[in-house]
């Protein structure tokens, strides 16, 4: 049948439009803005005596009580220059460059009832609206020997200080366990991260969760690598989580390459639209080589779909001033984006210093986050 023709010209103009609107549909982009050439936290802070191998996993949060703002930093870190003392730190400062120890929340220990050596790793605080309290998500790993290998049990530990005044503790460890093993995540899956809660558009609660040779999700390929995240579901914050689908979430290309993504949801700056964004440590740099100075970041529409192609590896080198040069070696873990309000985001991250022998500090970046049109988002 022949289409007249001002049915055909309206049937292309619409065609048209809706392929202009699909190009023309907004993408986030992670622009540094300001990065410190120095660490904020080092081998020789007052308080780090004890912990000569640094930190790593972990999440910083920006508390207002009472009309004062303050910085908490909880991280594991190393009372050896190995993995097999990790213990869980929280650190304060008022404002992100000078810090002080607050406390030792967990330290290593053997487990009286098992006699298996106890390390705790990758506090993620998060302050539960509902039960009015923080709560520090986890991963709890026994072990026979003073060693650490992947596999753990997720788990939760409550304030048992009401209201956001209540985060310094104490908590209630080791909590409970809010991600079983053999339900919540694949058994061939060596987990050993999770993130902190966040509410996707659907209303369920979510988390990320990680490890590696998941080779039940993925397999492992020369442009692909081992470390993976994927979701779970609970229908509140404290769980019970399980598996949210059998495959992981890209985040990247190429993936295989992550680790510890820190979600939030923000307002896009232009359009006012609801974004579920994360930075995550983009693993491809220190495994697959040359760029030791990537953070990665992703956003999704909805808090449960990650492609790949919303993905971009930062280079932080690039918020330095003339004659700047990095104090780490390699870039490890970064935190969530803290928003100050103004337009910036702040974000901390560990990084190891071959200057500070071998110790993984704690440094600070500023973003902003802008919405482009024209696909250089990646």
């Amino acid at each position: 049948m022949k289409l007249l023709p001002s049915l055909t010209a309206l049937i292309l103009g619409a065609t048209l439009a809706h392929s202009a609107d699909t190009n023309s549909s907004p993408r986030l982009k992670l622009v540094v803005v300001k990065t410190l050439p120095y660490p904020v936290i080092n081998s020789k802070t007052p308080g780090a005596e004890e912990i000569p191998g640094g930190f790593e996993g972990g999440n910083t949060v920006k508390v207002t009580v009472r009309g004062k703002s303050e910085y908490h930093l909880f991280a594991h870190s190393y009372e050896t220059l190995d993995w097999s003392h990790c213990r869980l730190d929280h650190w304060v400062s008022s404002d992100g460059l000078q810090w002080r120890h607050d406390q030792v929340l967990v330290p290593p220990y053997t487990d009286k009832a098992t006699g298996l050596w106890t390390l705790s790793c990758s506090p993620m605080p998060f302050f539960d609206t509902e039960a009015d309290r923080w709560q520090i998500y986890y991963a709890l790993f026994a072990k026979p020997q003073q060693d650490w290998s992947p596999g753990g049990t997720l788990r939760c530990a409550s304030s048992k200080v009401k209201g956001r005044d209540g985060i310094s503790g104490p908590y209630d460890f080791p909590g409970e366990e809010v991600l079983k093993p053999g339900v919540g995540y694949p058994k061939t899956a060596s987990v050993s991260s999770v993130s902190t809660p966040f509410l996707a558009k659907d209303g369920k609660w979510l988390v990320f969760y990680g490890g590696d040779n998941w080779s039940s999700l993925q397999p492992e390929t020369k442009t692909w690598g081992k470390w993976w995240v994927a979701l779970a579901s609970a229908p509140s914050p404290r769980g019970p989580y399980t598996q949210l689908g059998n495959e992981s979430q890209p985040l990247i290309d190429p993936t295989g390459f992550n680790e510890n993504p820190m979600p939030i949801r923000i307002r896009g700056p232009k359009s006012g639209k609801d974004y579920w964004v994360a930075t995550f440590d983009f693993l491809r740099g220190e495994v697959a080589g040359p760029n030791l100075s990537e953070i990665g970041f992703s956003w999704s529409s909805d808090g449960r779909d990650w492609p790949a192609e919303h993905g971009q590896a930062v280079d932080i080198r690039a918020g330095f001033n003339a004659g700047e040069k990095p104090w780490w070696h390699v870039i490890r873990t970064p935190h969530d984006l803290i928003d100050e309000g103004d337009g910036t985001f702040t974000c901390f991250f560990t990084g190891t210093s071959e200057d500070d022998h071998g110790f993984r500090g704690i440094g600070m970046v500023k973003f902003k986050l802008e919405e482009v049109t024209d696909g250089s988002a990646k």
